[in-house]
């Protein structure tokens, strides 16, 4: 039974964190500040580039599970790093 609920968690951070990164987004079109552009990429980059990684193109283009998890760890150090840099930018 708790097998079953992993996708669809999975699914509902990607979902709630494009949301937030679109928010971040709409914040840095409006605004024109490069902080809120970091924010709306590190965000994308943590949560919804690991699920596309591992749910999606995985399975389609027949990723070993070290090619995944280097691509989600990518991905996770890029985030960090973006969200660094809107916070730590003068």
């Amino acid at each position: 039974m708790l097998a079953e609920l992993v996708t669809p968690m999975a699914a509902l951070t990607a979902a709630v964190g494009l949301f937030v990164s679109a928010q971040a987004y709409r914040g840095y079109r409006r605004n024109e500040s490069r902080t809120m552009r970091a924010l709306a990429v590190g965000v994308f980059c943590l949560t919804v580039v690991p699920f596309v990684v591992s749910s999606v193109a995985a399975p389609v283009a027949g990723l070993s599970d070290a090619r995944i998890l280097l691509g989600v760890s990518v991905a996770y150090v890029a985030g960090l790093g973006s969200i660094l840099y809107s916070l730590v930018r003068p």
